[in-house]
């Protein structure tokens, strides 16, 4: 996480934005599109909790549901893949395989590929409460700042921080705001 956001900071080839739709059926990375000063933007539904796939962890009764955390952080490797001159719809499994890295970590379930492509079998870990084969801190990650119900509120394009990195979002005014 501390190199993707240290490859975002050091983005120069576009700017980037964070717009929050609560009305969205899906996160999405538009990429800048030929401008002087390209401006790319991610539309994040931080209520969007929909199912990516059936089957958790082996439990076909259970499913991969969308977590906000992880699909902010999907759609930021995506920035940085542009950054780097990719083309991110080229490179959905690089943002899978991160995404569950934070999954792993916050302990949620891990999707096993992105649409049909499926991720190779050993970079999807099973693990319990007992057991991961990786190395993920025992205290849970620390989630306040993207999730909406805990976070403070935000007026439209007010600076979130998301550790030493500044992101700026805009959110449409909730009631009390």
């Amino acid at each position: 996480m501390a190199a993707l956001l240290k490859k975002l900071r050091r983005c120069t080839r576009a700017a980037y934005r964070i717009c929050t739709d609560l009305g969205s059926e899906r996160n999405v990375f538009d990429r800048p599109a030929g401008l002087e000063t390209p401006t790319g933007t991610i539309t994040w539904n931080p209520e969007l909790r929909s199912e990516l796939e059936h089957g958790c962890d082996g439990d076909a009764g259970k499913s991969v549901l969308r977590d906000p955390t992880a699909s902010l952080l999907h759609e930021l490797v995506h920035v940085v893949q542009f950054c780097e001159g990719l083309n991110p719809g080229e490179h959905e499994l690089e943002a899978v395989r991160i995404e569950n890295i934070y999954r792993r970590a916050a302990g949620l379930c891990q999707r096993r590929g992105y649409g049909d492509d499926l991720l190779p079998t050993a970079l999807v870990k099973t693990c319990t409460p007992d057991r991961c084969p990786c190395s993920a801190p025992s205290d849970p990650p620390d989630r306040s700042v993207l999730t909406p119900a805990t976070a403070p509120p935000t007026q439209a394009g007010e600076a979130v921080s998301i550790g030493d990195a500044l992101l700026r979002v805009n959110r449409p005014a909730r009631p009390g705001d």
